[in-house]
């Protein structure tokens, strides 16, 4: 039999199954053919046909029996390949287009709503947007916690792509921009860079065909910080300084200390501190004017980044603990975690190794009991760092691996890159030069690649210290020279210290 005959069969079969239906059956079949995706769950397909669990269940049922959807999880349904468009045509022909727009509208604002709702558990210190309203006899989901909502996500994450382009498609734009909004807080924990820049793109043409000023601000935001977690820095910035000059227009003060606070994040990555500062300054100030507890953590977290990299260890250890003070008093535990680890990176330039080894942990344990893989990717190469500080390289290791295959995942190639020099540095402390050297190498191609000349310079000079130690001085010495260069663009204390030791290595090879 030919594959067009065996099609033909199969869809003979479809109609024979579907004329047995009862008319509540067909209907509903017929309206999951207007599902955005193949897969969905029993109350996804409640609210498309506005039914009751029940009865969505029971239909359901019926209509796996009768092989026109297969049931793959007790509570999850999808068509059969050659289904779904059958059952999408069965709609075309038998339903208004009133009912059929009505159908779509009311699943797609179903699944905003459960988003929102399961935001609201997966990064709690964000804020709600106002959502067009459910339909009368339409009930989003509601979540018992993080774990339920994290797993309600990951199910459903194609889905909410597919609602996305369902949305501008059908010229609803204002679902388009919230879905948008709604998932970016969600998106910048787990940085799902095609789809988050993909619905954001999305988003920001629904908000400008609307000509809706803060909702297109909103969007611009997601975009930027898009480009920030991909190390995308000068679209980054057109975009934050994009939504900037819109918060300001409309004097929305708590957006544009928001934007402000986005921007230091930039020159921050691009090692700009003095800006980065100044940026973080003005955001806070705007924080403690409009009494916005929430992100004047944030900003002190920020600030304590910054006296970092300044190599002020006293005053970014001062301004974390604050930081930590007012995240625990608010129990957001991202915020906690990256302060800590900051507190872990500030104890060990001040010879605490024991309290740098604590905090790091402190910081992955939060990671780990919420299942964020973004936390942990981050946090591991703090905790790496702090086990080979204290004598345990193989452990610095095994984390800095876990750490560059959770960025793999992730696709942030900046941080991946982090985790390799990382394990360069454990593969030297181990005193495995020649694989000390491979991952340095690669970790510079990668920030060759990015434009990042800070971490380049950093992972030139493991490189260097790796040949050198391997007894191929001339080569040691090419890195180093190109190192040393790189440095020299930077005007920090920590900038200035490196550059130092890289002269005096130069000098002494």
């Amino acid at each position: 039999m030919t594959e067009d005959a065996r099609a033909d069969d199969d869809a003979s079969a479809a109609a024979r199954s579907y004329r047995a239906l009862t008319a509540e059956a067909a209907t509903l079949f017929r309206l999951l053919g207007l599902h955005p995706g193949p897969a969905f769950g029993v109350p996804a397909a409640a609210a498309i046909a506005r039914l009751s669990t029940a009865q969505a269940h029971q239909l359901l049922d019926s209509l796996a029996g009768a092989h026109l959807l297969e049931q793959t999880a007790p509570d999850r349904y999808e068509f059969h390949d050659l289904l779904r468009p059958y059952a999408t045509d069965r709609a075309q022909h038998e339903e208004t287009p009133e009912t059929r727009a009505a159908a779509v509208r009311r699943i797609l604002t179903w699944y905003v709503h459960t988003a929102d709702a399961a935001q609201g558990w997966i990064n709690p210190g964000e804020a709600h947007i106002p959502l067009s309203p459910l339909d009368a006899g339409v009930d989003a989901l509601t979540f018992d916690g993080y774990e339920q909502a994290m797993a309600w996500y990951e199910l459903e994450s194609t889905n909410l792509m597919a609602v996305a382009r369902e949305a501008e498609a059908a010229g609803l734009d204002e679902i388009a921009w919230q879905l948008a909004a709604v998932l970016r807080s969600v998106h910048m924990l787990l940085n799902p860079f095609e789809d988050w820049l993909a619905m954001g793109h999305i988003g920001l043409r629904a908000a400008r065909r609307l000509g809706d000023r803060g909702a297109e601000a909103e969007i611009l935001e997601s975009l930027g910080m898009a480009c920030t977690h991909s190390h995308r820095l000068p679209e980054a910035a057109d975009f934050h300084e994009a939504a900037l000059s819109i918060r300001r227009e409309r004097g929305d003060r708590l957006g544009e200390s928001l934007s402000l606070n986005d921007i230091g994040l930039i020159r921050l990555r691009e090692r700009r501190l003095s800006d980065a500062k100044s940026y973080f300054d003005e955001a806070l100030t705007i924080f403690l004017e409009i009494g916005a507890p929430q992100w004047e953590a944030v900003a002190l977290a920020n600030a304590a980044e910054v006296a970092y990299e300044l190599g002020a260890a006293d005053q970014a250890r001062d301004l974390a603990q604050s930081a930590l003070e007012k995240f625990r008093a608010l129990d957001n535990k991202g915020g906690q975690g990256n302060v800590l680890r900051l507190l872990s990176a500030s104890c060990l330039e001040q010879g605490e190794p024991r309290e740098t080894l604590g905090y790091a942990r402190q910081a992955v344990d939060i990671a780990l009991s919420h299942r964020n893989i973004m936390w942990e990717g981050y946090w591991l190469l703090t905790l790496g760092r702090a086990q080979q500080a204290t004598g345990h390289a193989e452990d610095a290791l095994a984390s800095y691996e876990r750490a560059a295959v959770i960025q793999r995942r992730l696709g942030d190639r900046s941080r991946e890159a982090r985790a390799w020099q990382g394990a360069g540095e454990a593969y030297q402390r181990l005193e495995r030069f020649e694989e000390a050297a491979d991952f340095h190498r690669g970790a510079a191609a990668t920030h060759r690649d990015l434009n990042d000349d800070w971490q380049l310079a950093l992972a030139l000079d493991g490189l260097a210290g790796a040949l050198h130690a391997a007894g191929r001085t001339d080569e040691a010495c090419t890195h180093w020279s190109e190192a040393l260069t790189l440095t020299a663009r930077y005007e920090d204390p920590r900038a200035a210290d490196l550059h130092t030791r890289i002269s005096r290595a130069l000098e002494q090879a």
